[in-house]
């Protein structure tokens, strides 16, 4: 945890980078942290020991990466935080272990510490024991020079004295980092200083404000109250002037001042803030308003007055103990580090991860075999050949195989013999096994691993040489072979290029198409052609329209566009493509294309008008000299119908019409035929009336009768 919101004060100044901006760094580690993250993620029904599993992927990891880490271990935790640790115990294991003393410490703790230590030895790392917290020993590392940095989640560090603080570490080379193998959140003191004015002494101030791990700080107080505080005390004076509250009352006066009355609160000088916004100060020289510089200072002092209050409530505020914890070294720090990477020690390492992590042999193998070939590559160069001898299951390289490129590093692939004492073992164990597999024996079959160009040309210079000779000497024989396949014919002569392109040349058959007609077929014949033969053998094949073509260039591209306007490139496109065909198809139409019914016959119009307009008998009389007209079919007439008729002779029309047959029933039409009529009045000079029953459709009869009385007057 460290010190209570002092992360998010610092998070603005967080810089994210690649781990491999720390390559060739001494890292100091603080492993509580490590331990604490794995027993929080992990199921204990699956790897009851997550811690170890990822104490060793992370360290390989690092180690791998060229960057040296030194673990340090808790010693006995500070009287001040026994309180902290009891309230951990009842939040993680309940009731049970309420009853935990001073004298018992942590035990649980202590064993799973002891256990880390043990595989990181076998890996071949020392770690560093400290008398109290683990970070308080990282800082002192990092203070005095011994190590770049620390990696830790405590924000203790920095009130310990540490200047950069590695925090949220990441060897996962999957998410959003795997480009880069791995990133960690830095921290830098000098940074935080120059930008947010927050050195050493203001975060141990800031522990005893807020609270962190020893101390749960003043009720009330939150981060912002403290960095108010920070604004007007130095650094160097910031502990000092806590102390002060207890013994100093000048700030009682001060309060009194600026909640008097008489005195403005926008400037500080004496009068009321009404009467120096009417008409101004004269301490400020203004006429309508005063200064409002005295605003943000007054409330800077009243805050320190309100945490003064709330600080003279606790007795023993601000603990002496929780200030010598950070400033006063209780630990002894040495001058120098043996920090160095010893070898690792492959066959207790199997051993050790078999009993604890339940790892096969073969598995645990592939694991430390390639850290025990770069501890080889690194450290060897420094020992001298008689030194080797003594050096007990080295790995002897057989020779490299290829080159590799690992993230834009030059790599060889190097193949190990096998002849060494911890194979010898492993293969033993795989023929006593019951459940052995084949797969199992091809792993030892074949040792390699992946190393560094630069180490590897340090370490192993004869094998680099070798391989470099034998590549070199590969690719010379293979251009000589190519030059040598491009300048030697079939016969075995040598040719030089000249020749070479006229040989080509000369060689390149004609190409013989199916079908194809030579020129000597056209030009030999006796005799030519006319025009017009030569135009009757010619088949024309007509070219493709171009506008049908763009048309369908287009209707490939989909282009969204309303309904209404799609119907319209419709319409243009059937169009275009008709190219007026219709107009073609009309013109050419003759009186053949429409074939009547009725071609056998010629048709007497009057006859079939006479034919649908006979529906009723119509009788007429007329008499002359009379007035008086009868009809025979008077009494379909209304009474009041006075229709006067003049009869000449007495004429009967008998037509009888079949209502089945009847192709116009809604006509009722009273209809004499025209050639009737005009024998009927032929030599009488006057006609006189026709009487008809009226109906509402005549066919234009009562036009045609008009017209025809008119002519008869006129005779």
């Amino acid at each position: 945890m460290g010190v209570k919101d002092l992360w998010n004060i610092l998070s603005p100044l967080c810089e994210r980078k690649p781990m491999f901006e720390l390559q060739g760094k001494t890292i100091a580690i603080d492993m509580s942290c490590w331990v604490v993250d794995s027993q929080t993620v992990t199921d204990n029904h699956v790897q009851p020991k997550m811690y170890l599993r990822n104490l060793y992927f992370r360290t390989a990891f690092l180690l791998m990466q060229d960057i040296l880490p030194v673990f340090v271990l808790e010693g006995k935790a500070p009287d001040l935080k026994h309180n902290t640790i009891a309230k951990r115990n009842d939040n993680r294991n309940g009731a049970r272990e309420r009853k935990t003393s001073r004298k018992e410490g942590r035990p649980q703790f202590n064993r799973i510490l002891k256990e880390c230590k043990e595989l990181l030895n076998y890996m071949g790392l020392k770690c560093v024991q400290g008398h109290g917290e683990a970070e308080a020993m990282c800082a002192y590392l990092n203070e005095d020079g011994l190590v770049h940095g620390c990696i830790s989640q405590d924000s203790d560090c920095f009130l310990y004295g540490a200047k950069v603080v590695y925090r949220n570490f990441c060897a996962s080379a999957r998410g959003n980092r795997g480009g880069t193998g791995g990133a960690v959140d830095e921290y830098n003191i000098d940074k935080i200083e120059k930008i947010l004015d927050l050195g050493r002494n203001k975060m141990i101030a800031l522990a005893l404000l807020c609270g962190c791990d020893y101390d749960e700080g003043l009720n009330g107080v939150g981060k912002e109250a403290a960095m108010k505080l920070f604004k007007i005390v130095k650094d160097q004076d910031i502990i000092e002037r806590i102390k002060s509250w207890r013994i100093d009352d000048s700030l009682d006066h001060k309060e009194s001042e600026l909640l008097s009355p008489n005195v403005c609160s926008s400037c500080g000088h004496s009068g009321k803030v009404q009467k120096h916004t009417k008409s101004g100060c004269i301490d400020c020289g203004t006429v309508v308003k005063c200064n409002n510089s005295y605003k943000e200072q007054r409330a800077l002092i009243l805050n320190e007055i309100s945490l003064r209050k709330k600080a003279l409530l606790v007795p023993d505020f601000p603990k002496q103990e929780l200030i010598d914890e950070f400033l006063v070294r209780k630990d002894s720090v040495p001058t120098k580090l043996d920090i160095q990477w010893k070898q690792p020690q492959v066959d207790k390492f199997i051993d050790f991860v078999e009993r604890h992590l339940c790892w096969e042999p073969q598995y645990a193998f592939e694991k430390i075999f390639p850290l025990a070939t770069r501890w080889q590559l690194l450290y060897l160069p420094n020992i001298s050949i008689e030194n080797r001898l003594s050096i007990p299951d080295l790995f002897i390289p057989e020779k490299i195989k290829k080159i590799r490129n690992i993230r834009s590093v030059a790599c060889y692939e190097i193949i190990w013999k096998t002849d060494n004492a911890v194979i010898e073992k492993l293969k033993e164990y795989i023929a006593l096994s019951k459940d052995n597999d084949a797969s199992d024996t091809e792993i030892l079959s074949e040792l390699t691993s992946i190393e560094p160009q630069a180490a590897a040309k340090e370490c192993y210079t004869e094998l680099v040489e070798i391989f470099e000779n034998t590549r070199n000497v590969k690719t010379k024989k293979r251009t000589a072979k190519n030059k040598a396949q491009n300048n030697v014919d079939s016969g075995g002569i040598i040719k030089n290029k000249a020749t070479k392109r006229r040989q080509k040349k000369s060689e390149k058959a004609p190409i013989s198409v199916e079908n194809n007609r030579k020129i000597d077929e056209f030009i030999g014949k006796d005799r030519c052609l006319s025009l017009e033969e030569s135009f009757g053998r010619m088949s024309i094949t007509p070219k493709r329209s171009k506008p049908l073509i763009k048309e369908k260039q287009e209707e490939n591209i989909r282009i969204k566009r309303g309904p209404q306007f799609n119907k319209v490139l419709q319409i243009e496109k059937v169009n275009s493509k008709l190219n007026n065909t219709l107009d073609k198809m009309f013109n050419e139409l003759s009186p053949d294309d429409f074939v009547s019914d009725n071609d056998d016959h010629d048709l007497n119009m009057s006859e079939i008008i006479d034919n649908i307009c006979k529906e009723r008998v119509f009788q007429f009389d007329v008499m002359e000299g009379t007035d008086v007209c009868k009809n025979k079919r008077s009494e379909n007439f209304n009474a009041d119908s006075s229709t006067k008729c003049y009869e000449t002779e007495h004429t009967e029309c008998n037509a009888v019409a079949d209502e089945s047959m009847n192709e116009f029933p809604s006509i009722s039409e009273s209809y004499v035929p025209l050639h009737e009529r005009i024998g009927a009045f032929n030599g009488s000079n006057e006609f006189r009336n026709i009487h008809t029953k009226k109906n509402d459709f005549t066919l234009g009869i009562n036009d045609l009768l008009n017209d025809t009385d008119a002519d008869q007057a006129e005779l």
